[in-house]
């Protein structure tokens, strides 16, 4: 419990997950800005992390042993509507923390996303051509750029869309599409989105063990390739929930703000060879619906 670990966007779901796994080896310190939450096992701090100067000092007067960065404006439709707000987080502050790491030479994790990629072709690797069709996935891929130009011993992992703890964030997906189905309301779910879909607390965990002996980038997803809508039966399935709520629809019947491509699932050999071994989807939800995730 001697190292001191700072995890911005505490208060997001990926935040969630992080803090209560991290606080069993470290020192935790978690930075939130617009919403304030509360933990026992961590320290929790209001900061913006836009404010080089604020998120600086604070940096200062802790002295962390390493920085894991999973604050981010990730709602790509706001993104695409919004894209001077989201680039100052995404992107700026991105390159600020990454900047004070190596001004410490300290550990740095940037959490990046399988929305790079324009999803023509499904199963990415580390080394293919990043070709993004939103705004969101193009501030990623300029703060991939960034961080490794500022700090070459930066770790990026790309991730998947996940899942997890319902009570993680108000804008947690498993966590809509139970209050939709509970409350009676069909469920209308892309057949034609493919993900590599994975729990988060088999990427928290694994990111805890990794990010001490890794650096570059590296894509951390579950192992199977699944439709939202596969996904949504095998949530349904798990969880108890009407399956007959659930209905497949296309992307193109869905107007968005933000263009989503339709296959980003990640090949993920390269962090199988490190020791990443995620659970299935099946053996995630089921530890949901038993109540013993984390």
């Amino acid at each position: 419990m001697d190292k001191k670990l700072i995890i911005t966007g505490a208060s997001g779901f990926l935040g969630y997950h992080l803090l209560r796994l991290a606080s069993a080896n470290y020192q935790v310190y978690g930075i939130t800005h617009s919403n304030a939450i509360t933990y026992p096992n961590a320290t929790l701090i209001n900061c913006d992390i836009s404010n080089y100067i604020q998120f600086g000092n604070l940096v200062d007067d802790i002295e962390p042993d390493a920085i894991i960065h999973a604050a981010a404006i990730s709602d790509t439709n706001y993104c695409q509507q919004h894209p001077a707000e989201a680039y100052s987080v995404n992107v700026e502050a991105t390159a600020n923390i990454a900047g004070i790491c190596s001004d410490y030479q300290i550990p740095f994790v940037f959490t990046s996303t399988d929305l790079v990629f324009d999803g023509t072709k499904g199963m990415y690797n580390e080394e293919d051509e990043r070709n993004p069709v939103s705004v969101y996935g193009e501030q990623k891929c300029k703060a991939e750029d960034e961080v490794l130009k500022l700090y070459p011993l930066t770790s990026v992992y790309r991730l998947p869309l996940m899942f997890g703890n319902p009570q993680a964030s108000v804008g947690n997906y498993l966590q809509k599409f139970i209050a939709q189905i509970k409350q009676g309301e069909k469920a209308a779910l892309f057949n034609d989105e493919y993900r590599s879909m994975c729990g988060a607390q088999s990427i928290c965990k694994s990111m805890l063990q990794l990010f001490e002996h890794t650096n570059g980038i590296y894509h951390l997803a579950g192992k199977e390739r699944l439709s939202r809508y596969e996904f949504g039966i095998k949530a349904a399935t798990a969880l108890g929930l009407n399956e007959a709520l659930i209905t497949s629809c296309s992307q193109k019947d869905v107007k968005m703000a933000a263009p989503r491509p339709p296959d980003v699932s990640l090949n993920i050999s390269k962090a199988i060879a490190l020791g990443y071994a995620p659970l299935s989807v099946d053996e995630e939800l089921q530890l949901i619906a038993g109540n013993k995730y984390l």
